[in-house]
């Protein structure tokens, strides 16, 4: 009756010992296809693009913020002016091409007014001559009937005559009416020309203006504020500096591994060192030099411990902390 009980107990033992060189195995260090590194985020700085004045700042230092949050305004005097500068010198070419367009139009009037009164005179004439010969030739007709009538009296020249004059002044018209249209044409083009350049500098400036207000582009915590509302800044002085509320970068150290196991580029499991939570997929971006281990990753204080850095980046979007240990795979 006691053998059966020793052969449990060593069935037993020899169960948790699979199972926890699986479990180490699996989930730390003694992996060898897995390695240990940290999750950092990396400060970064909002500056001003150009010379401005602060009107506002909307946040202070250990402020948690969030993507988008209204973090500072900047005004410029100078942009201000500019943009007024602008804004009235297109107005007024646009007046001044609507102005322009309003005289062709007058003129084209003027000339067919003019000429209309030439016309109305020459049809006046032309139908006084037709008369004047429909009489002769009702009179002539009543005398002479047996006689061959002329084929060609003084009133039918008139007539051809008063033809041919309104026909050179309907040409004439229109070559007048063309030659204001062209040259309308032109300086039209030439004001729209000038137009859109402006509007396109226009279009920059308020960009520029635009730029003065700064907002938070990620999630993260205020870190430092370097100016405060009133103050006068120069171009690309900082304002403040901001701390990524998630980590974007793992660096992994390599402890006793030659060459470069992991590709440029390859993608990587990253996940939480005591347990796997909080897994991101990462991609290797890079190779450093080898480097002491930080103390988080020392096993012993005595004796200092190295590895080779490799960096990887991780998506924004992430449950990572700042400085929490991983493990990489």
């Amino acid at each position: 009756m006691i053998t059966p009980r020793y052969n449990w107990f060593y069935i037993f033992t020899g169960a948790m010992f699979l199972v926890m060189l699986y479990i180490s195995g699996r989930y730390f260090k003694g992996s060898g296809d897995a390695a240990i590194g940290l999750a950092q985020t990396k400060t970064y700085t909002i500056s001003a693009e150009k010379s401005a004045q602060v009107k506002a700042v909307n946040v202070v230092p250990g402020m948690q913020v969030k993507a988008g949050d209204l973090l500072i305004e900047l005004t410029s005097q100078e942009l201000e002016i500019e943009i007024a500068k602008l804004t009235n010198r297109i107005a007024v070419l646009k007046s001044e091409r609507s102005e322009k367009a309003k005289l062709a139009a007058a003129e084209i009037a003027y000339i067919k007014a003019e000429n209309d009164i030439v016309l109305e005179e020459l049809d006046a004439e032309i139908q006084q001559t037709t008369s004047e010969l429909n009489m002769n030739a009702a009179l002539t007709k009543e005398h002479i009937s047996d006689q061959k009538q002329p084929s060609e009296s003084p009133l039918v020249i008139k007539i051809n005559s008063l033809k041919q004059q309104k026909k050179m002044h309907l040409l004439a018209q229109e070559i007048k009416i063309k030659d204001v249209l062209q040259e309308s044409s032109t300086e039209q083009q030439l004001l729209e020309n000038q137009v859109v350049l402006l509007e396109s500098e226009l279009t920059l400036l308020k960009s520029e203006k635009s730029n003065l207000i700064k907002h938070a582009s990620a999630p993260g915590v205020i870190k430092n504020v370097y100016v405060k509302s009133g103050e006068q800044v120069s171009a690309y002085a900082p304002l403040l500096e901001i701390n990524p509320l998630r980590p974007t970068t793992v660096v992994v150290y390599l402890i006793g591994k030659k060459g470069e196991p992991y590709a440029i580029g390859a993608s990587v499991s990253v996940s939480a060192y005591d347990q796997v939570r909080n897994q991101v997929a990462g991609r290797v971006i890079g190779y450093g030099s080898v480097t002491e281990l930080p103390e988080i990753l020392q096993k012993s204080t005595a004796v200092k411990a190295f590895g080779q850095e490799v960096f990887i980046e991780v998506p924004a979007e992430n449950q990572l902390a700042n400085g929490e240990k991983v493990l990489v795979r």
